[in-house]
């Protein structure tokens, strides 16, 4: 503890951001060294990812007439393809070391400044970076990794913009929480919405700055969702895709006999014995093509590569079937859902390394040249032993963590303007809980699987938490030494 005092003095913001971003270089040379490459096979299968050929010759197009999600990954994906298209792989893991560097400074820099223990910040921060997991998810083309960074960012810049009221921190904050939601939906205009009304609460000081940071970030997150509600009637994007699969998902039962005879009654549609087969086309003869419009990411059932197209309207007509089917499922199957809850509050809990996407295809390389680093990981940081299907740790810390900052924020929000410090203390954690929690709900209660991958996403949260959580050990510790030592001094004065 001596140590740490000695050295915490020493440590500057400027220096805790060179050490981490050292120790990210370093680690990025090792791992390389040891066989990791970008993967970006996703381009090619991934359902969440226009079919490259239409991103190629036809990106605004597509975008516009993308029903499923939000444009901004797909944005990305197609705006890396027409700058480097004789290089793809080389520009895709440029951008993403590019991120993972942004990542490690505005971490370190987070930390810094919620922990007040740049020895301590700098530790944590490196411990993360560092990660195998966190390597696995920087090389693989996907938005799990981009979330991650764009969260870590909204909290700093939530973190500056709360403590000195800068209008360029602000714009920063807001840009970056309408890219989390031009990204993924769950992130919805609802969302930003809160966020921006919880400000204007709590900085009272600051409402005319905070509308005028936040008015074009939010002006461009709306077009998203009216343009969605004029061009195909729907207020969320993918709401007559994705909910009713993930409705269907949670429902059916884990043994096919009893789907079989409903289907063989004329229950249910036998779209269902074919879950996320959709490429099928045995399937044509339940849900028949519809007209064309002559867009091709509307027509096409299927991608250049195979793969099914989500965003083609033959897959909001399974969509609207398989919303009829749900509700026989719900009937006859209640119990099921509830299965499936406590299945996925286990597997929320998982490393996030454990399952897809880093087990849907045989052999997967970066997991093979990582499988050491990730058996010591999934052990210190989950609790999870080789061979066991139980992260004993993960399940809890997971809990704690967010009741520590929940008991954090049972202090009163809004606290008088001589400590702005406080305010912004208090909002970047109810930042990090609100998300998490509103985040794990979703994924838990509304989605049947890869819940430890999409907690990969809330990933810097948990840590800026457990920062908080081990500051306050740091700081106990101090205090009960220095009143050990006041007590021995006073005990020996005469």
């Amino acid at each position: 503890m001596r140590l740490m005092r000695s050295v915490d003095r020493q440590l500057s913001n400027r220096t805790v951001c060179l050490v981490v971003a050292a120790a990210f270089i370093l680690s990025r040379c090792i791992y390389y060294w040891a066989g990791v490459r970008f993967d970006m096979a996703p381009l090619q299968f991934y359902i969440q990812i226009i079919d490259p050929v239409l991103l190629r010759d036809a990106l605004w197009q597509s975008l516009f007439y993308l029903r499923t999600q939000p444009p901004g990954f797909n944005l990305f994906v197609g705006a890396v393809m027409h700058v480097s298209p004789g290089h793809l792989n080389a520009a895709f893991h440029a951008t993403y070391l590019i991120l993972g560097l942004i990542l490690a400074v505005s971490l370190s820099i987070l930390l810094n400044r919620m922990l007040a223990n740049s020895f301590l910040a700098a530790v944590i921060a490196i411990v993360f970076v560092v990660s195998p997991v966190t390597v696995l998810y920087e090389n693989l083309l996907f938005y799990e990794y981009p979330l991650a960074v764009l969260f870590c960012l909204a909290a700093l810049f939530l973190h500056r913009y709360a403590t000195g009221g800068r209008k360029v921190d602000g714009i920063a904050l807001f840009t970056a929480l309408a890219a989390i939601g031009l990204t993924r939906v769950v992130f919805h205009l609802v969302w930003f919405a809160l966020i921006v009304s919880l400000l204007l609460y709590v900085l009272p000081l600051l409402r005319r700055r905070t509308l005028l940071c936040a008015v074009m970030p939010a002006a461009v997150l709306s077009i998203v969702y009216v343009k969605s509600l004029i061009v195909f009637g729907l207020l969320t994007p993918g709401s007559d895709v994705y909910a009713p699969l993930s409705f269907a998902g949670m429902n059916i039962p884990p043994s096919p006999d009893p789907l079989l005879e409903l289907v063989r009654k004329g229950t249910v549609s036998p779209i269902l014995l074919h879950f996320w087969d959709f490429e099928n086309p045995a399937l044509l003869k339940v849900v028949p093509l519809p007209p064309r419009t002559g867009v091709p990411i509307l027509d096409e059932r299927l991608k250049s590569s195979g793969r099914i197209n989500a965003d083609s309207l033959w897959m909001a007509a399974v969509g609207k079937q398989v919303r009829k089917d749900d509700v026989v499922l719900l009937c006859n199957f209640p119990k099921v859902a509830l299965r499936t809850v406590f299945r996925n509050i286990k597997r929320f809990c998982l490393p996030a390394d454990s399952g897809w996407p880093f087990d849907g295809r045989e052999d997967y390389p970066n997991k093979q040249a990582l499988k050491l680093p990730l058996k010591v990981s999934d052990s210190l940081t989950a609790g999870k032993l080789p061979g066991s299907n139980h992260p004993f740790l993960s399940y809890l810390m997971t809990p704690f963590l967010l009741s520590y900052g929940i008991r954090r924020l049972t202090r009163k929000l809004k606290l008088e303007v001589s400590r702005p410090a406080a305010v912004a203390r208090n909002l970047v954690i109810g930042f990090a809980v609100g998300n998490i929690v509103y985040f794990a709900s979703v994924m838990i209660f509304l989605n049947y699987a890869d819940q430890n991958r999409y907690r990969f996403e809330m990933s810097t949260l948990f840590v800026l938490l457990f920062g908080l959580w081990s500051s306050s050990l740091v700081k106990e510790f101090r205090r009960s030494r220095m009143a050990r030592a006041s007590a021995s001094a006073s005990s020996l004065t005469p």
